[in-house]
């Protein structure tokens, strides 16, 4: 793989800290179109919600000028991240045992001054397990041990049937099943059982208690249950314990009592098949498991959830809709078990209990699939605006204020996670600088992030907490969270459109930091693909476009168009950004370039010969012609694409030159772009750094290093030989080996120099 130098640090400061309520965003607001509400900084700070954006600007790409460009023409491979974090926005945006299953004969237990009522296990969770349960891999070996003792933890994945493996156990000793709540207090359980032993104890069979995830976990030790042995056998009764991996503390009295299920999962499909059987009878079953509608299900099913539970909650939905021939309706089928998601999903959110897991979860919903240390820094975020933080108490007749500490150890990462059913995954992600291995989160549902979303928003009244914090997120550091949190406005517009533009997208279209400007036109790209907004898009847009008084709103406008936002094919959105050109401002200039770059690489082979000759026509006209060299050198700069090498690494390319080699009306444009790029004296010494940028890239890569050749032969001889050219790209060339230059190109300079000499020699030998 090509190792390109490091990309340039960055010189934009650190964003400013959100403002506080009432605090208008920067910049003014360009006046709604037709009327209504006014820009969102004219209203009295106690009459709206408080939007979050900087209180000051911060330098950005377009924090230059003509003169000194700044980062405009250094940001490689940018363009292209920037766009595969915008997919990846895109793409975004049951292991417990419900209460309300829980029913039938009860009693309590007592901890302390504090009373637990205890109920049995309802017969919906007791029969499937009874007849459907298909056995794992270690059965017979955790059965044996089981028997040994009254006590036993059974340890398993999320979603690899533990809870029901704990059921199987319990049921096949003794006569009734309790369930205990997750909250109990694992350290003071057997006493509380020998306490009232006679009373539990009052089935011949035996009673068996089952405690799934508790809160105390960690708390469980050795001795915890010798104890617990005792008070069992003088109750006759057994106790199981479900946890996940890495909740136990590390202690050998413990190991004893732990059975662990098999790392890799029990067959959905045989606890599909074993549910069906038992529901329908072996008959009809094997109708159903040959029907192609059901093969579909539980196709679907492999894609989505990947547990136990789901593949028996399918098997229940069918055996309801299906007829004595094997006859299932899918659509029925699938709309059913839609609705019970639906309402599992109710019932799991309402279960979050504090505002540490429902920080997480609206964070995850927003930033799902990025890196985990992203998600809990927005979660630390939201949380501090969600709590209470301090109050007011009286202490010895005197008022105190006191302010509430949270402890950051207190839940464990995994145990966060599983509470909030989702998981951790280790995987490459590609940035500027290439691929490399990232520790991300995401929920196990896909369905998950929008409904997370859609439920705070449209349920709580927490909408201006919401729209500052995604304010601040928008701000962050990060691209991909910048991103994401756009890619959430755009999903949020779909239900609330003019809040969101009244206090947020109107004032920051004008704003003068760079990145709210940038999730505008992201966030716009949602709703503009809706056909009851598209049309309220594209007039807010045109009216950003054409407000000349506005400059920075005109430069969204740009970005806009380039998202897609405003409904444009591609041929209008280029010929509306050489207009845009005529501009004289240089944040509008920048807008162009990166709006160019994202209308690429949705379809580079297409688009970019579009885009090149679009801009070649634009440095034929005085009034385009400097925002047209600093657009191509952004683009030039800040589009990359990754081929893979042969020995499983990747080599980069500017994606100009890349498709160069294959689209042919690509050529002729991008020929005349550098001709005219390395002549201009306004951005003459960016244009020579891009060009040396492609250089270092082709160092190492012979075939790279081919092509660039044969462009810069193009260049020089194309229609003539051009004998300023060859100076400039001759002394460019000698730059790149000189004894202070810290990343030297001796390959790519020897080859350079060759062609040039080869040039002169057939121009001379031409009499040219």
């Amino acid at each position: 793989m090509t190792a390109p130098a490091p990309p340039p640090a960055p010189t934009a400061t650190a964003p400013a800290p959100s403002a506080p309520a009432g605090t208008p965003p920067a910049g003014a607001a360009a006046s709604p179109p037709g009327g209504g509400s006014g820009p969102a900084d004219t209203k009295p700070a106690g009459a709206r919600p408080a939007a979050a954006a900087p209180g000051e600007a911060v330098d950005g790409v377009d924090g230059g000028s003509w003169a000194e460009p700044g980062q405009a023409t250094s940001r490689p491979g940018e363009g292209t991240a920037r766009n595969e974090h915008w997919r990846a926005a895109r793409t975004v945006h049951g292991d417990q045992i419900g209460g309300d299953k829980v029913a039938g004969h009860k009693f309590e237990l007592r901890f302390g001054d504090r009373t637990v009522p205890v109920r049995e296990l309802s017969i919906d969770l007791v029969e499937p397990v009874r007849y459907a349960f298909v056995d794992p891999d270690n059965w017979s070996q955790l059965l044996q041990r089981f028997r040994r003792q009254r006590s036993a933890v059974i340890r398993g994945r999320p979603g690899h049937g533990k809870d029901a493996a704990a059921i199987r156990l319990l049921i096949g000793e003794v006569e009734r099943v309790y369930h205990l709540d997750p909250t109990v207090d694992v350290a003071h359980l057997a006493d509380s059982i020998a306490e009232q032993a006679e009373s539990v104890g009052g089935a011949r069979g035996g009673i068996g208690f089952l405690l799934c995830q508790p809160d105390g976990a960690t708390k469980l030790r050795g001795f915890t249950f010798h104890a617990l042995e005792m008070a069992l056998a003088k109750a006759n009764a057994r106790l199981v314990i479900t946890i996940s991996p890495g909740q136990l503390a590390a202690d050998q009295d413990v190991e004893p009592y732990v059975l662990d299920l098999p790392d890799q999962q029990v067959d959905r499909q045989k606890v599909f098949a074993g549910h069906l059987a038992w529901r329908c009878g072996d008959g009809l079953a094997d109708r159903l498991l040959a029907s192609e509608t059901v093969k579909s299900l539980l196709g679907e099913l492999d894609e989505g959830e990947a547990s136990c539970h789901s593949a028996a909650e399918l098997a229940a939905v069918i055996s309801s809709e299906c007829d004595d021939s094997g006859t299932v309706d899918g659509f029925r089928v699938r709309e059913r078990r839609r609705r019970q998601h639906d309402q599992a999903f109710d019932l799991w959110f309402d279960s979050l209990r504090d505002a540490e897991e429902r920080s997480f979860a609206v964070a995850l919903a927003v930033l799902d699939g990025l890196p985990y240390e992203d998600v809990t820094a927005a979660s630390r975020r939201l949380r501090r605006k969600l709590e209470v933080t301090q109050h007011l108490v009286v202490s010895g007749g005197k008022p105190e204020l006191r302010i509430a500490r949270n402890e950051a150890l207190r839940t464990p990462t995994n145990r966060l996670l599983e509470r909030l059913r989702a998981v951790e995954v280790e995987q490459q992600v590609r940035y500027a600088y290439g691929m490399v291995p990232v520790r991300t989160v995401r929920y196990k549902d896909p369905s998950y992030p929008i409904k997370v979303i859609e439920r705070v928003w449209c349920r709580y009244q927490i909408q201006p907490t919401l729209l500052e914090w995604l304010g601040e997120l928008i701000v962050e550091r990060s691209e991909p969270v910048r991103i994401f949190a756009a890619s959430t406005l755009g999903v949020l517009s779909r239900y609330s459109f003019d809040y969101l533009w009244t206090y947020a997208l109107n004032g920051w279209a004008n704003s003068k930091d760079y990145r709210l400007r940038e999730a505008v036109a992201y966030a716009l790209r949602e709703p503009s693909g809706d056909k009851q907004l598209a049309a309220s898009v594209g007039t807010i847009v045109g009216v950003w476009y054409a407000n000349r008084e506005q400059p920075r709103a005109q430069a969204t406008a740009a970005r806009a168009y380039g998202a897609g936002a405003g409904g444009l094919d591609t041929a209008t959105a280029v010929d509306r950004l050489g207009r845009l050109a005529t501009v004289d401002d240089y944040a509008v200039a920048v807008a162009i370039g990166d709006a160019l770059a994202d209308l690429i690489v949705e379809d580079p082979d297409r688009v970019a010969p579009i885009a090149c000759a679009g801009l070649l026509s634009w440095f034929t006209d005085r009034l385009r012609s400097r925002p047209a060299q600093l657009a191509f050198l952004i683009l030039a700069d800040s589009l990359v694409t990754w081929e893979p090498d042969g020995g499983g690494g990747e080599t980069r390319w500017p994606t100009l030159l890349h498709l160069a080699r294959t689209a042919e009306a690509l050529r002729a444009p991008l020929f005349g772009l550098w001709r005219r790029a390395l002549s201009e004296n306004v951005l003459h010494d960016q244009a020579r750094g891009v060009l040396t940028g492609w250089a270092g890239l082709a160092e190492a890569d012979p075939a790279q290093l081919d092509v660039l050749l044969r462009l810069f032969r193009a260049v020089v001889t194309v229609p003539r030989v051009e004998p300023r050219l060859l100076r400039i790209l001759s002394a460019l060339a000698a730059e790149w080996v000189r004894p202070d230059n810290l990343t030297p190109l001796p390959r790519a300079h020897r080859a350079v120099d060759a062609l040039l000499t080869q040039i002169r020699h057939d121009a001379g030998h031409n009499g040219e």
